[in-house]
């Protein structure tokens, strides 16, 4: 899966970045400074002093926050609400995009947040809330945040319904700048990561150059007693009515006038007799149909393993009093190894009528057929013969009601848990030129390119084959 934004050039503002504009106010390091970016204006002006509310997180602020990773950082606003950025497979609107991150300013959306980098945009991630993904951005670089905390789409366009959040890098770094942290977890192996960051600054200009790597943990469900319970405390904490063993159909030959090869029921929906004994909870779906409820949670992490890299290079340079030249790049990496989930999913598939007995029967067609020459059939109705009557010719599993693999774990791997991974690839390159004419008229050219590319790797059943194995095919 790939994305990629590309922006040309314009006078008087990059069409990349609508709205920056020069002010004074003070830089990341607290100094006062000429010029600053301000977000939500084309009018000069503090962030203070605009018409918008921006909120402007300097780079003391954030250390003393502990230096926290973007995603971090837009968990502790207040404006903003319901951020992806964790284990990404319990909320539905960011179901394979672990191991990416989104900003949701005043809980319109991801896709209703502009989030910018030095006043220009971000490619979407290719997968997830049509939203940049803030873990890919380089956080040792970062001197400034401004969020502005309000509608935006006069200036930006419907991407910034919700606000703007605009990244801006460190300007005023001179030397060497080494830092360190690590964050001990109960239950995991806690998170951890190091940055360098080295800058120049001249009469010319300046030149920064940063480095950083974070390190997540895993942590899973199990390691936290108020993520898992009985059914009976919470049935919507991972509670599924559709497992293994499952719910089943008998089924013996369809009486005429019902052509040759037709089945019919010859007895109502069963439940497995083992449900209990297994772990599962023997309830009801949809309030009359028997079921075997399983908790799946277990089998998933509340943070996946990662691992994060940034590389990022700025230079800036006054080619005249009047005239200034920039020019930026960075490559990131997230690379989650080892996402987890349940042993297996729903058989929500249609087998092909060749490999399905029940395909051509009316109501029968969406689930899987057992024979009764099946070993595992012949060994349950000899344990339980009033579920399976000796008219029976074998059982149909409604695909709503069953997955291959349960309570008993996915074989293929030692915890049980089924695996995948995700792995992020972006790199972006942005110049601009910008100055005035001597008239006052100002001018900004810019182009921007950026690529984010993911590798998503997840296992799942071949639904005709698996219907050939039940067959003892």
């Amino acid at each position: 899966m790939k994305s990629r934004l590309f922006c040309g050039a314009s006078v008087l503002a990059a069409m990349c970045a609508l709205g920056a504009s020069p002010a004074l106010a003070q830089d990341d390091q607290g100094a006062t400074v000429s010029e600053v970016v301000v977000t939500g204006s084309f009018i000069a002006g503090t962030p203070e002093d605009a018409a918008l509310p921006v909120d402007v997180i300097g780079a003391d602020e954030l250390q003393k926050q502990g230096s926290p990773t973007p995603v971090e950082l837009m968990k502790g606003l207040t404006v903003s609400n319901g951020v992806i950025g964790d284990t990404n497979q319990f909320d539905g609107r960011a179901q394979g995009a672990e191991g990416a991150a989104t900003v949701n300013l005043r809980g319109l959306g991801a896709s209703r947040t502009l989030v910018l980098f030095n006043g220009r945009r971000l490619v979407n991630a290719p997968i997830g809330q049509g939203a940049p993904d803030i873990n890919l951005l380089p956080g040792a670089a970062v001197g400034r945040l401004e969020v502005l905390k309000d509608g935006a789409a006069a200036i930006y366009g419907s991407d910034a319904i919700g606000g703007v959040v605009n990244f801006i890098t460190r300007k005023n770094l001179d030397g060497l700048e080494i830092s360190a942290d690590y964050r001990g977890i109960k239950g995991g192996n806690g998170d951890y990561g190091g940055s360098i960051a080295w800058g120049h600054t001249a009469d010319w200009g300046n030149v920064l150059l940063t480095a950083g790597w974070q390190h997540r943990s895993e942590l899973n469900v199990r390691d936290r007693d108020f993520a898992t319970g009985p059914y009976q405390d919470n049935p919507e904490s991972g509670w599924s009515s559709g497992g293994n063993p499952s719910t089943f159909l008998p089924l013996g030959p369809a009486p005429a006038p019902a052509p040759p090869g037709f089945f019919a029921p010859v007895a109502g929906l069963q439940r497995d007799s083992g449900c209990a004994a297994l772990g599962g909870f023997p309830g009801f779906a949809a309030a009359t149909t028997p079921a075997c409820f399983w908790n799946y949670t277990p089998y998933d992490n509340l943070v996946e393993k990662e691992d994060r890299w940034q590389i990022y290079g700025e230079v800036n340079y006054d080619i005249t009093d009047d005239v200034q030249a920039h020019l930026e790049g960075f490559y990131s990496e997230t690379d989650t190894p080892e996402w987890k989930t349940s042993p297996s999913y729903l058989a929500l598939q249609v087998p092909t009528n060749v490999t399905n007995p029940t395909a051509n029967t009316p109501g029968l067609n969406a689930g899987y057929f057992v024979p009764a020459t099946n070993p595992g059939y012949i060994a349950y109705r000899a344990a339980n013969p009033t579920q399976l009557p000796a008219s029976a010719v074998g059982a149909y599993f409604p695909g709503s009601l069953f997955r291959p693999l349960g309570l008993a774990g996915n074989p293929l791997w030692d915890d049980k848990s089924s695996r995948g991974s995700r792995k992020y690839e972006a790199y972006r390159l942005s110049g601009s030129l910008t100055g005035k004419f001597e008239n006052g008229l100002g001018f900004d050219l810019a182009a921007t390119y950026m690529e984010d590319n993911l590798v998503r790797i997840g296992y799942d059943t071949v639904v005709s084959r698996l219907q050939l194995a039940l067959r003892g095919l």
